[in-house]
C-alpha cells in the first residue's frame, strides 16, 4: 500500500475518495479553520464528519483495558 493509499479517505455520505489535502484546501474560508475543529469536509459535498483512526472498535477497547497488573497478582501473596 503506497502512502497516498494509507491517507485516502471516503465520504461516509457520497463515497467519494479524496485526500486529507483536498479536504483541508475546502475548510480555508471556515472561521473554525484556525483553532483546528477536528471535523473533515467532503470536497465534493461539503459533509463535514469527525476524523476517525483505522484502529477497530475492539482494538481500541483492548487497549482502553489493558493494564499491567502485576501489582494486584501481588496483592495476594
Amino acid at each position: 500500500m503506497t502512502e497516498d493509499q494509507e491517507k485516502m479517505i471516503i465520504c461516509p455520505l457520497c463515497g467519494y475518495n479524496f485526500v486529507k489535502e483536498e479536504a483541508q484546501k475546502s475548510c480555508e474560508s471556515c472561521p473554525l479553520n484556525k483553532n483546528n475543529c477536528g471535523l473533515i469536509r467532503c470536497p465534493n459535498c461539503g459533509y463535514e464528519f469527525p476524523e476517525v483512526d483505522n484502529t477497530s472498535f475492539m482494538d481500541r477497547v483492548k487497549k482502553f483495558f489493558s493494564f499491567d497488573n502485576k501489582d494486584s497478582n501481588e496483592g495476594g501473596k
